[in-house]
């Protein structure tokens, strides 16, 4: 099947914009696009269904390209340039990957090294990437905790060497996490753009605070520019809203 998206759908079914219905429990699905049979709690009412896969595709193609031509020092400006890419879904699964690809170029491109002193190369960033798309899409509804918050524990956890056998890094990585997870209690439903944000925010501090390095500011409140393409958007709610502070 040729896949043909529209890309005004950005929060709904890519494929013919109707609201999709976030279920409670999973139902046995097949990916329009590519015939991959799984199961997820979400769908389209007029029957279509996208996997991950093919919901991140032409996302994660652009996050690996970065990863040889992106230049900048600034992870928030990757992330917004990112997120204003055509490949990239209002939601989904592409910004779980967003964080730790974000965070890892900009210490890369800032000739930052690892905490053991070995270099942040092209194939430390692409692990970060293939360990954010590795977290499903509705994972903050569906399983406690939120894929764009992981992604600040994932860029940690390849900073220190991670694994489930050493005791201080797992450490770092879990208080990373944890810390991005404490930002999103906001009592608000789901944005993708809110989250990567708090997942920044969170890699951000714990390493300029425990490491000394210095990635440059976290997320400016006020500072979002995706509220219109929300249907969803908290609007004053949010810290990252235009208005949020104002009166």
């Amino acid at each position: 099947m040729n896949k043909s998206v529209d890309t005004e759908h950005v929060s709904e079914c890519t494929v013919c914009g109707t609201t999709l219905i976030y279920g409670g429990t999973d139902k046995e699905q097949t990916c329009t696009f590519c015939g991959m049979l799984t199961y997820s709690p979400i769908y389209c009412p007029e029957g279509h269904f996208v996997c991950d896969t093919c919901h991140a595709e032409g996302a994660l193609d652009f996050l690996n390209r970065l990863t040889e031509t992106e230049t900048s020092t600034d992870p928030i400006e990757l992330v917004d340039r990112a997120m204003t890419h055509p490949s990239f879904k209002f939601h989904g699964p592409e910004h779980h990957s967003l964080v730790p690809a974000a965070i890892l170029i900009a210490m890369k491109n800032r000739g930052v090294r690892r905490h053991d002193g070995s270099p942040i190369t092209k194939d430390i960033i692409l692990e970060g990437i293939r360990r954010g798309f590795k977290i499903p899409g509705g994972f903050c509804g569906y399983a406690g905790t939120c894929g764009a918050c992981v992604g600040a524990g994932i860029a940690l956890a390849l900073y220190l060497d991670s694994t489930p056998k050493r005791a201080t890094p797992r450490l770092q990585a879990h208080r990373t996490t944890s810390n991005a997870l404490a930002l999103s209690q906001d009592e608000l439903i789901r944005c993708c753009k809110r989250a990567t944000y708090y997942g920044l925010t969170a890699a951000i501090e714990v390493l300029k605070n425990d490491y000394n390095i210095d990635l440059g500011p976290v997320p400016s409140l006020q500072s979002c520019v995706h509220s219109e393409r929300n249907p969803d958007c908290a609007m004053d709610e949010c810290m990252y809203h235009v208005a949020s502070m104002a009166t």
